[in-house]
């Protein structure tokens, strides 16, 4: 992300005239500092020296210590996974290479001593290890990363594991499979060497058979490398500002190019170095199944029916001949035929529609984004025997959909035009877009563009031509099943800095995002590639817009286009079965480097030719990224950034004062300082100064629980207008957003719905409140009341009413009218009929839309007054509140409540929260429906409570709010 090539073209003169402008002084100083006679630094280079000591962040707390724990002698597990394969888990050692050259003793040798070796966390990383054992303390505490040597990132690293030979593999051949390394590894069985491994994203697969003792013991080692290019990693603080973004890791192309630093996340000492997916042991015949293709095809407008085509490719491991029956089973469906392979040969073999009747479908349950259906999946298990004997098995899921695109492009014929197509319709293994002979479209200033054809590409054949006098005009449109889906995105930057990516901590993260309403994930360069992401991202309904490991175009490029083409193809062929893959994009904020493009663009068409090739994420078809913070004349969000669609836009997010105390030492919590800076509070970006005058504006803020309060108020109404900014044009130029950021890789101030605890603060509710699926809403600067509907349901003879209230609750204004509401549109209500001189210094504004049973659908709150932002401290003078829950009943897991503000007061910015009764602590995640709402007086609210299955059940539940600290309900 480039916080500047929003405003200003990548001339660096123009760069430098903003740099001023933008009073980003402590940047430019540092920037001369570090340059010294040389002149100023690209914005993507990185450092080329370590900054200097005063550039340094400081606090008051000193790093908290850590105690080496001694290693102890933990036995390997084989985990089964299925039948016949198994995860080599627990037994795994670290040690530094030097260990090993030091030793007179073979690493191979049972002899070998490892007691000065640390128990490897695998899958993990090097860090990951160095912390669990004791040795640095938690890099996300406070400055803690700062104790952490930047020198893990130029060590290699033995990693060692004993195992004995399954007793089922006798008589078979036994594969080893490594599911990622970062950033090069070489393997080491029982003496010999396997192979080389470059790349954090390919999957290393070896018939092992002849290495493997049948009695006894193994000794599997992997001598791990970092990236070759790991740069500096830049110390953010308010002096340093936030730095450079990344640096010289772009070169190293496959891998986590964040890991050096960005401006959402320090340098990770090691790079991320290590085994960080999980090592396998497989056993089974001659032949092998590799990565399958499933194409499903709907005869579109027709959904009851689908077509399920499978693409199995298989190799004979072996210098004979064999034969054998391939079977494909999943719901309803048991098919198989038979094959012939010769020596090493390798086919496909392909069970098509056509020819098996059982893999048309009738009444297909159908995989949906969230909000549009749900995301169903068929389970699909492949086996190939050679004659009575299994050889390999594989099983996977799938989901029924189709998925097709709306765009502009530019051909001589027709000029500039409005096309869709359906990649799995058109199926001819060739790419379409030409990427690098894009035309500009509009105001040449903003930069934007929209693609060419390929010239062997017969527009008529593959193309559905489209109105141009569509209002959408130029901007990308996803169609899933048919419908048009209006794009709520979230942002991976990284999953989790250290890369600790277990089901266990990973799926709290993908609930929040569903229950948020959110329908897609931009897996940000990549830097979330593992099967876990993406079979998350199927079960909870998320489109997925995937990039590859390369940043803004005006960084530096891959070194190595080969090594780079090697993990793209193994990542498309590896994940192409998922159906909550959208596209394929090549890298943030560009088009890929000359030379790999139509390579990479011809890897794609015929390794997953049912997917759209974006060669761009911004510009192309689509606006400007950014802003990034903090916009104080709300009216921009819908006057001048609501447009396209856009795949970043962001703002501050302030955690909550409890969240703040868990990265935060006490003696730093307050004021603002270096431990904030180095968490990504930018004091000199993203319009910091208006956010802190934001803040301010309900009262000068003098604690960290006064500052994180009031910051959620602005915090609330900033990421809702974002969307309702977008939402006030669905269809009309909008067609999606994608926010910049919805996931935290670690405990931050910026960029975030939730934290990295799995709390939920105003930005949080803001954005579900926004991207309801049924919503609500008033636009500014008219003051019109619009409904969105973005679900395939109509729904007639809705009741709208609008009503104002003073401060102490008093109603003075209320207008309702009925509406039919489209499905997938916006239905426009009408602007309130009260003069300005009517209005009340300040008041709230309250939404309230019911469907023809009289439920309530969508309630929405404003806070309006005749001087914006300066009229917020009039809040200060409500008292406090009392409040009443009153448990309801029981649901399963769902436990349903009714809040009541019992009061004559307003009950301002309410947030519920879970407090375990034994430890005081407040209990994570869980999952409210409500967040942040006011109460009338007297009014009671239906909300519901989900804990997870393995939380507390002695609990209570507590309430705090703008007018007043934290109260036990029950």
């Amino acid at each position: 992300m480039n916080i500047t090539d929003y405003l200003v073209t990548k001339r660096p003169f123009v760069i430098l005239i903003l740099f001023f402008a933008c009073a980003i002084v402590p940047n430019f100083i540092y920037a001369q500092d570090m340059m010294g006679k040389t002149g100023l630094l690209k914005l993507w280079d990185g450092l080329k020296q370590k900054q200097s000591e005063e550039l340094m962040p400081h606090g008051k707390a000193l790093y908290q210590t850590s105690v080496r724990k001694a290693k102890q002698n933990i036995p390997t597990r084989l985990i089964p996974v299925m039948e016949n394969e198994w995860i080599i888990s627990d037994g795994w050692e670290l040690g530094t290479s030097t260990q090993v050259l030091e030793s007179d003793i073979s690493i191979f040798s049972h002899d070998f001593n490892t007691t000065n070796w640390y128990n490897a966390i695998v899958p993990g990383t090097v860090l990951t290890t160095l912390v669990n054992q004791g040795v640095y303390p938690d890099p996300y505490y406070g400055l803690n990363n700062m104790a952490i040597p930047d020198t893990l990132a130029h060590m290699q690293w033995w990693y060692r594991v004993r195992f004995n030979t399954p007793k089922e593999s006798k008589g078979k051949r036994i594969r080893l499979l490594f599911n990622g390394i970062n950033y090069r590894g070489e393997i080491f069985l029982n003496g010999k060497k396997i192979d080389n491994m470059a790349g954090a994203f390919v999957r290393g697969k070896y018939d092992v058979t002849s290495y493997l003792k049948e009695n006894g013991e193994n000794v599997l080692a992997v001598l791990v490398s970092p990236p070759d290019n790991p740069g500096i990693s830049h110390e953010q603080s308010m002096l340093a500002g936030q730095g450079l973004n990344g640096g010289q890791s772009s070169l190293d192309g496959p891998t986590f190019i964040a890991s050096v630093g960005w401006d959402w996340i320090p340098g990770i000492r090691d790079r991320n170095t290590g085994i960080w997916q999980d090592v396998r042991l497989q056993i089974g015949g001659d032949v092998v199944i590799g990565d399958p293709h499933i194409i499903t095809d709907l005869p579109l407008p027709d959904t009851t029916k689908a077509m399920v085509k499978i693409a199995v490719p298989i190799r004979n491991i072996s210098n004979n001949n064999v034969f054998g029956e391939l079977s494909a089973k999943f719901e309803g469906v048991n098919i198989k035929t038979a094959y012939s392979l010769k020596p090493n040969e390798e086919k496909s073999i392909v069970f098509d529609p056509k020819d098996y009747v059982e893999l048309n479908l009738n009444n297909p349950k159908l995989w949906w984004p969230n909000g549009y259906g749900a995301p169903n999946l068929y389970h699909l298990e492949l086996e190939a025997n050679t004659g009575a004997i299994s050889s390999d098995k594989k099983k996977l899921q799938f989901g029924v959909r189709e998925l097709s695109y709306e765009l502009m492009i530019n051909t001589p014929a027709k000029a500039n035009h409005r096309i869709a197509y359906t990649p799995a319709d058109v199926n001819n293994g060739q790419p379409i877009f030409d990427y690098e002979n894009v035309v500009l479209v509009g105001d040449p200033k903003k930069q934007r563009t929209i693609p060419t054809l390929y010239s062997n590409v017969n527009e008529e054949a593959v193309f559905e031509q489209l109105s141009n006098d569509d209002p959408v005009g130029q901007y990308l449109v996803f169609r899933v099943n048919g419908v048009r889906i209006y794009i709520k995105g979230g942002t991976f930057g990284m999953d989790d800095a250290m890369k600790r990516v277990s089901r266990e901590r990973m799926e709290p993260y993908f609930r929040l995002h569903r229950e948020a309403h959110f329908n897609l994930i931009r897996n940000w360069t990549g830097e979330s590639t593992e099967e876990l992401f993406y079979t998350l991202a199927d079960e909870y309904g998320m489109l997925v817009w995937n990039d590859f490991w390369m940043t803004t175009d005006d960084t530096v490029e891959p070194n190595n286009y080969d090594l780079f083409l090697k993990n793209a193809t193994d990542v498309v062929r590896r994940f192409r079965t998922h159906p909550s893959i959208a596209l394929w994009c090549p890298r943030n904020e560009g088009y890929a480097p000359q030379g790999m493009e139509p390579r990479l663009a011809a890897m794609i068409a015929k390794e997953d030719p049912t997917r759209h090739y974006h060669g761009n994420s911004r510009f192309l078809n689509a606006i400007n990224s950014g802003p990034y913070g903090f916009i104080k004349d709300y009216e921009r969000y819908y006057t001048q950034i609501a447009e396209g669609f856009n795949t970043e836009l962001g703002a501050q997010a302030i955690p909550t004062a409890n969240t703040l105390r868990k990265f935060i030492a006490p003696e730093d919590l307050w004021p603002i300082n270096d431990v904030w800076a180095y968490h990504d509070m930018h004091h000199t970006t993203h319009f910091f100064n208006d956010f802190m005058d934001a803040v301010n504006s309900y009262g000068q803020a003098n604690s960290v629980d006064e500052f994180a309060k009031k910051a959620q108020m602005i915090t609330y109404d900033t990421w809702r207008r974002m969307i309702e900014g977008f939402n006030s044009r669905l269809w009309q130029n909008t067609t999606g957003l994608i926010l910049w950021m919805s996931h935290p890789a670690w405990p931050s101030m910026t960029w975030q719905t939730y934290t990295f605890d799995y709390e939920t603060p105003g930005s949080y509710y803001g954005v579900r409140k926004a991207q309801e699926p049924i919503h609500v809403q008033m636009n500014l600067p008219d003051d019109k009341i619009i409904i969105l509907n973005s679900t395939r349901e109509s729904y007639s003879n809705m009741t709208m009413t609008v009503r104002y209230y003073s401060i102490e609750g008093r109603e003075y204004y209320s207008k309702s009218a009925k509406f039919d509401v489209k499905a997938n549109a916006k239905t426009d209500c009408f602007i309130p009929d009260i003069a300005v001189d009517k209005l009340e210094d300040y008041t709230l504004v309250r939404l309230e839309l019911k469907d023809r049973y009289g439920k309530v659908v969508s309630i929405n709150d404003y806070w309006k007054s005749k001087a914006k932002l300066q009229a917020n401290k009039e809040l200060n003078k409500i008292r406090k509140p009392k409040l009443k829950l009153v448990k309801v009943k029981t649901q399963g897991s769902i436990l349903n409540y009714e809040l009541q503000n019992v009061s004559k007061e307003l009950a301002v910015a309410v947030k519920l929260n879970v407090k375990d009764k034994l430890s005081g602590e407040i209990v994570l995640p869980v999952y409210f429906s409500e967040g942040y709402i006011n109460l009338l007086p007297g009014e009671k609210r239906k909300l519901t409570l989900e804990l997870p299955h393995q939380s507390i059940h002695d609990f209570n539940i507590i309430a705090e709010g703008y007018n007043f600290d934290s109260v036990i309900l029950l």
